[in-house]
């Protein structure tokens, strides 16, 4: 059996809300620990938007429970009555993360059948101690980045070997089943790699730094073109003229993958190609204008994907 951090930290977290619950004299002191129980989260951001939202929450429902008590009296229905307020409006005013917990602080009304301020404050100060004590818990959250850039390499292999296997179909070597099994393992990579520096960001109360979360999506937007190249790469079945100088153009992109800043070049090199590709006498069979139009369509791929890179490095801050 393996205890993780957030097991750890509801733990001592509903501890220590209780302890102080109770030095402070407070009833219902063990309300604290379940308060913070339900306020430990898996990031940090998050948990500060919880509080938020169930301190407000706490506040309507003491305010409709204070109406519906003083008209229909202290009894089931009185707190049914209460529910059915509390319950529609908080969903409409998007607070359903504090139902609960409010739902809870309201019995303790009922069953002292009293809301006086000393009853308010009451309940108030173990909403506060409870959720006061899982946000000081919630701080302390472990880095990501090593399980992030884990993702990243895993990307950037699948990336290199794709581009490699794009530069042995041409020469005849390779067939494109390998590429679009890495296509597919590619953009679970990307999916994985995202949620996770989304977790990390969200941790990251005072810092921002979205480098890593820019850097998916734009392999997210690297994906799709390499997609729409290995599709009209499958189309090719002649030999062309350019085939030579696109094999040699895989090769040093698939070798500089992972370096930033480093597809500039190829990107001149791609647009280069073109304006020879144009300047090529034109297509004498059917087949061959196919051809010469699905390497064209790759071309262009091709250039976008080297200019997504170029773009990207040029916006971040790179992080090593």
């Amino acid at each position: 059996m393996q205890i993780g951090l957030r097991t750890i930290k509801t733990a001592l977290g509903a501890v220590i809300a209780m302890v102080i619950a109770y030095e402070f004299h407070l009833s219902y002191w063990a309300t604290a620990g379940i308060v913070t129980i339900l306020s430990v989260q898996n990031t940090t951001k998050y948990s500060f938007r919880l509080a938020g939202s169930r301190i407000v929450s706490a506040a309507l429902a003491f305010l409709i429970a204070t109406l519906s008590f003083r008209f229909l009296g202290f009894n089931p229905w009185a707190y049914g009555i209460f529910l059915l307020i509390f319950i529609p409006l908080a969903m409409r005013l998007q607070l359903q993360e504090g139902i609960v917990v409010s739902a809870v602080l309201v019995t303790h009304f009922l069953l002292q059948r009293s809301y006086s301020w000393h009853w308010i404050s009451n309940e108030l100060a173990l909403l506060l101690i409870g959720v006061g004590v899982a946000l000081v818990f919630n701080l302390f959250m472990p880095s990501l980045q090593s399980q992030i850039k884990g993702f990243q390499r895993l990307t950037e292999d699948d990336l290199t070997n794709i581009l490699k296997n794009m530069q042995a179909q041409f020469t005849g070597e390779e067939t494109s089943a390998d590429s679009w099994t890495r296509l597919g393992h590619l953009l679970n990579t990307i999916r994985t790699g995202r949620e996770w520096s989304n977790r990390q960001q969200d941790n990251q109360l005072f810092i921002e730094n979205d480098f890593y979360r820019s850097y998916f999506e734009m392999r997210r937007n690297q994906y799709e073109m390499l997609r729409q190249m290995q599709t009209n790469l499958d189309l090719i079945n002649l030999p062309l003229a350019q085939s030579e100088h696109v094999e040699v153009l895989l090769e040093k992109a698939a070798a500089t993958v992972a370096k930033p800043n480093a597809a500039k070049h190829l990107v001149k090199t791609v647009v280069k190609i073109q304006s020879d590709f144009d300047g090529q006498p034109l297509p004498t069979t059917r087949e061959e204008f196919e051809n010469r139009a699905h390497l064209y369509l790759f071309l262009l791929d091709f250039e976008t994907l080297l200019t997504l890179k170029a773009d990207f490095y040029e916006k971040v801050t790179w992080v090593r």
